[in-house]
């Protein structure tokens, strides 16, 4: 005789059936708001459809007369609804019709009590003022209450993953979040969290929709880091590989804010090396789409029918329906059958397209790959891929730290990428109230150059920040570090409006200042770091010998990648293995100017450089382009014979398209669209003696299009430019004392001193002015 044993097994919570994809969405027990009077399907359609031009009319207008008229007509095309099943596209459109007329109403009741209201909430919710309150409120909250049901009803009617699914659950989550901010609803239905679980982990949503979601789920949830890395997984999709739908000029703002979330996140959850990864993966995003030499033009140039194929997955896995122009809208463009075949066909496709992808992007590596191996660019990923920390990160830390900084709300970040740690270090340097509009006085003051509270504010601005970064040399070099010693090497790698700033001569200009107090002290985030700003063992003496000026205690360079270092690394390497296998080949120098054949003004100070120029370099190695010779055509002609670079012209910088800022030469200007076309592979320095050739636009968040990055980028790896207007006086004499040192008797170049004799002569020009930072400011080198 056998027995069975017979074992129960338990039901799923609701908030695991929520968060679970593979999970059906339990069927609502509130019945849909339906008229009592049926109608013809065919009328149903023609109600939905004059229920989105009125939508659209009070989108344009914000008439609250055409959203009821909306509201109505989508409550009348439920009624047309055969069967137990919703149309899940009138049912969501309704949902957010209603919410928008709640949010209207919402605005006027709190500005009519605000301060009701904000005593009300400061008791018991249960009090008797606050019952009274609810009550007369409720003919307000009726909207929201109905627009719950109708969103759980959309989110039942589409499951799985799939573009509508994820349509449904963002007005699942757009009506708690209005439930939460209105303060006196309570929530009803499935947990916000497992929501928000369930559409962060979609790969049918939306970025920025799923970052969104993301943000609102506790760190300690058992499905937050799954979810975080699939939202991670698609990044190189979103970022690099932009399909033939797809924006190649600049990344939309909410991909941006959305990669910032995550960044965010990364923090939140105690992993600064993923931290790290995503802001460098956002970086050089821009800039290998105007250039035209990133990792997808690559692929498009080496295996055409690769790229044909990842073009067509990439558009299938982005594509997210909806009516254009509409952010919460569906537009029920298919009748019921039709609707719902075609969103299962959709999901099949994503499926298909993903597998496809998968396997495409594989072989797509391998020829990148081969292609770095075989021009040994070193640059085999580019931003093709989320870096990793270890491989692609790391490794820039080779010659010193690299300082890569982060504005977060108000705080300001570093991430410290530092050899002998495994992991980054994060670091607050402080917290900036009034960044902005500070920022903003500081942008406008540079560009007036006869303004003459230029120079109080560039040196009040440099001060302002003094406090947050006069402590961060005892965090880069430990307790063997003494300010009497040499000035150390560091990378700058800024993002946002940070990239705008002197890094390097952040000083302070008060007469006897003692910073020892500084209101704002570095202090490690998450780590073991000093108590009180302060690391351990710290001397009193050392602390009190504080510099005023980072420019005595470290000598800066810039980076727009940190892995740019690496590669520009590399390439000096594999230079230097093959130096002697051509010794007839002897280094020449390249100087172009604008002079008065090319209508612009002579300056005496670049008068006097040029001299210095032809004087210290040989005729045989040094060319002249000058006057009708200075063309675009000659100078980009003449990189491929020339190790070293002065550009002595004006210059301009457009700020709505950085790729076309450029050099004023004798027929057209020399933009960064002529630049990237051209390899400067060849070119070992160059010295950029114009205005503002370093200074990025202060609209891309995290890019760094300049005229000096730009040639960095095609293989220059040592370039001096300058960050704001220079007079020409003080550019004369930095240039001739850098020229003077590193110019040989022989009339060669030596790039690898460049950095120290361009700290030398800054620093000998603020011994000169030290209470007018333009003068020795601006002058700042990128690269290795």
């Amino acid at each position: 005789m056998a027995y069975v044993s017979y074992i129960r097994q338990e039901e799923p919570s609701e908030a695991d059936q929520w968060a679970d994809l593979s999970r059906r969405i339990p069927r609502p027990d509130d019945p849909l708001p339906t008229p009592a009077t049926k109608a013809s399907a065919g009328a149903a359609w023609r109600d939905a459809r004059a229920g989105m031009e009125a939508y659209r009319a009070y989108a344009e207008s914000g008439d609250a007369a055409r959203l009821d008229a909306a509201i109505h007509a989508f409550r009348n095309a439920l009624a047309g609804r055969a069967g137990a099943t919703p149309q899940f596209s009138h049912v969501n459109n309704l949902a957010n019709a209603l919410v928008d007329r709640f949010e209207l109403r919402w605005k006027a009741e709190r500005a009519e009590r605000e301060s009701e209201l904000r005593v009300l909430q400061r008791h018991h919710a249960d009090t008797r003022a606050m019952n009274d309150f609810k009550a007369t409120y409720a003919p307000r909250a009726k909207d929201l209450d109905e627009a719950l049901v109708c969103a759980r009803w959309a989110v039942w009617a589409r499951s799985g993953d799939s573009p509508d699914a994820a349509r449904g659950l963002a007005t699942l989550r757009r009506v708690q979040l209005q439930r939460e901010a209105s303060g006196v609803l309570p929530q009803r239905g499935p947990k916000p969290e497992s929501v928000n679980l369930r559409l962060a982990a979609m790969s049918s949503a939306p970025l920025a929709d799923r970052v969104a979601a993301l943000r609102q789920i506790s760190g300690s949830r058992p499905g937050f880091r799954t979810s975080f890395e699939a939202i991670v997984k698609t990044l190189p999709r979103t970022l690099a590989w932009i399909g033939p739908q797809g924006n190649r000029r600049q990344p939309p703002r909410e991909t941006v804010d959305a990669l910032d979330e995550l960044i965010g996140l990364a923090l939140h959850d105690n992993n600064p090396a993923r931290a790290v990864e995503l802001f460098e993966a956002g970086r050089g995003v821009l800039w290998d789409r105007v250039v035209g030499h990133s990792a997808p033009a690559v692929v498009r140039a080496k295996a055409a029918a690769v790229a044909r194929r990842m073009d067509r997955a990439a558009d299938c896995l982005d594509e997210h329906g909806g009516a254009p122009g509409l952010r919460h809208m569906a537009e029920p463009h298919r009748r019921d059958g039709w609707e719902r075949r075609a969103d299962a066909r959709l999901r099949r496709r994503r499926v298909r397209q993903q597998k496809i992808w998968d396997a495409t992007s594989s072989r797509a590596h391998a020829v990148l790959r081969a292609e770095a191996k075989r021009h040994d660019t070193g640059r085999p990923e580019a931003t093709f891929l989320v870096p990793d920390y270890a491989r692609d990160i790391l490794p820039a830390a080779a010659e010193g730290p690299v300082v890569c900084l982060w504005r977060r709300d108000y705080r300001i970040l570093a991430f410290v990428v530092q050899e002998g740690h495994d992991a980054p270090r994060v670091l607050e340097l402080g917290h900036a109230w009034r960044f902005d509009k500070d920022m903003e006085e500081y942008l406008l003051a540079i560009d007036d150059v006869s303004s003459e509270t230029r120079e109080q504010t560039v040196r009040k601005t440099l001060e302002q920040f003094y406090p947050m970064f006069r402590k961060l040399p005892w965090y880069l070099f430990g307790q063997e570090y003494d300010p009497a010693d040499e000035p150390r090497r560091v990378w700058w790698c800024p993002s946002g409006l940070l990239a705008t700033l002197p890094l390097h001569a952040v000083a302070s200009f008060s007469q006897n200042a003692d910073d020892s107090g500084s209101r704002t002290p570095v202090t490690e985030v998450g780590g073991h770091g000093a108590r009180g700003g302060w690391l351990p063992g710290v001397s009193a003496r050392r602390r009190m010998a504080t510099s005023t000026c980072l420019l005595d205690v470290m000598t800066s360079s810039y980076t727009p990648t940190v892995r740019s270092l690496v590669w520009a690394r590399e390439a000096r390497d594999a230079k230097a293995a093959t130096a002697g296998a051509d010794e007839s080949r002897e280094p020449n120098m390249l100087l172009v100017t604008a002079d008065q054949d090319s209508r612009l003004e002579s300056l005496p100070g670049s008068a006097g450089v040029r001299k210095q120029i032809q004087k210290l370099v040989p005729p045989n190695r040094l060319t002249l382009l000058s006057g009708k010779q200075a063309s675009v055509r000659q100078v980009l002609r003449a990189f491929e014979h020339h190790e070293a670079v002065h550009f002595d012209c004006h210059s301009f910088r457009d700020p709505h398209n950085p790729w076309r800022s450029g050099l004023v030469l004798h027929d057209r200007p020399l933009t960064v669209e002529d630049l990237v076309d051209r390899s400067a592979d060849r070119l070992d320095f160059a010295y950029l003696a114009a205005c503002a050739t370093a200074l990025t636009d202060e609209q891309l968040p995290d890019e760094m299009i300049t005229l000096a990055a730009t040639l960095h980028y095609t293989g220059c790896p040592n370039v001096i430019g300058t960050l704001t207007p220079s007079t020409d006086r003080s550019t004369a004499r930095v240039t001739r004392n850098l020229y003077s040192g590193l110019i040989s008797a022989d009339g060669r170049v030596d790039p690898e001193e460049c950095v120290r004799l361009l700290h030398a002569a800054v620093s000998a020009e603020r011994t000169r002015l030290p209470d007018h930072p333009t003068a020795w400011s601006p002058f700042i080198h990128i690269g290795i």
